[in-house]
């Protein structure tokens, strides 16, 4: 299938169109600036695209069968472009005469009802509006990603002193998923069209605690992992101390929405972190990486 997706130089863009690549599929990567892009040895067509140009959009979803959206988070920018940017990709596969289905990856849990945390009701509204325009649409909404262990917010102190370092009560239990995983199941979703309307809560296939992920982690690793479960109130703090420092970003108002969001994730009673897969994959089926896999294959050159 050809499939265009949008947000292709982010790290879940990334992952999407090397994964399609590798399944056979033929992916169309959109970003602003795109550079060329190789995958084990194919060429990956790229396209141009700013959310603002309709004449770009139209030819980024030209003959496209499906759509992977991927939009900015607005948990750290006004809210308003990126509700356009959605309707404009929208209005843009209307156009299509290929009426492609649209994989739309909310990038975290979307409840059904407000919880009064504002990223989650934008993705809600983004999705309300594309599918009002009469679109198939699918929603795939992840939960906590394995390869945030790897980002700046969390991979010093495990670098520093082999210490996962997360904002997650001891009791949580989490169904961590790969970023390649992700993609998998959108893979899946864009194959059953029936699918269309739909809204899937994904995880990966183990649930578990902050010990175990420390403990599974370590052995593809290498290395034994301790762990720190960091209250809410000091990771918004420090939250708030980084954004303090970068223009146009407003870091009590971020950390306000960050301790909503995250207080819900530890206390909810519907237990949003924790995905019960083996429903899900009866209607995507996908292969999906356990926490020790995933670890194998993203081994830090430090621990080598």
């Amino acid at each position: 299938m050809r499939v265009t997706v949008f947000g292709a130089s982010g790290v879940q863009g990334a992952a999407q169109v090397a994964a399609l690549s590798r399944a056979g599929h033929h992916p169309v990567a959109v970003s602003r600036n795109p550079k060329a892009l190789t995958i084990d040895g194919n060429n990956i067509e790229t396209c141009a695209a700013d959310f603002t140009d309709t004449d770009a959009l139209q030819r980024a979803v030209k003959d496209a069968e499906a759509i992977f959206l991927n939009l900015p988070s607005t948990s750290f920018q006004p809210a308003e472009p990126t509700i356009a940017a959605a309707k404009a990709v929208g209005e843009a596969a209307k156009q299509s005469d290929k009426k492609p289905i649209i994989v739309f990856n909310t990038s975290m849990p979307v409840p059904v009802e407000s919880k009064g945390i504002e990223a989650q009701d934008d993705r809600r509204t983004m999705r309300t509006l594309l599918r009002s325009m009469d679109l198939p649409v699918i929603s795939i909404q992840p939960v906590c990603f394995l390869d945030n262990m790897l980002e700046g917010w969390a991979w010093p102190p495990i670098r520093d002193r082999q210490t996962i370092v997360y904002c997650h009560k001891p009791t949580l239990d989490v169904s961590w998923i790969a970023l390649d995983d992700v993609a998998q199941l959108m893979i899946a979703a864009m194959t059953r069209p029936e699918l269309a309307g739909r809204d899937f809560p994904v995880g990966g296939p183990e649930i578990v605690r902050l010990p175990g992920l420390a403990e599974r982690l370590g052995k593809a690793w290498g290395v034994e992992l301790g762990y720190e479960h960091q209250t809410v109130e000091d990771f918004c703090v420090k939250i708030e101390e980084a954004m303090r420092e970068r223009s146009g970003i407003d870091g009590g108002v971020l950390a306000e929405q960050m301790f909503r969001a995250y207080s819900w994730y530890n206390d909810a009673p519907e237990e949003p972190f924790k995905i019960d897969m083996d429903a899900v994959l009866k209607e995507l089926p996908a292969m999906l990486s356990t926490i020790e896999e995933w670890g194998r294959r993203h081994r830090p050159d430090v621990f080598k």
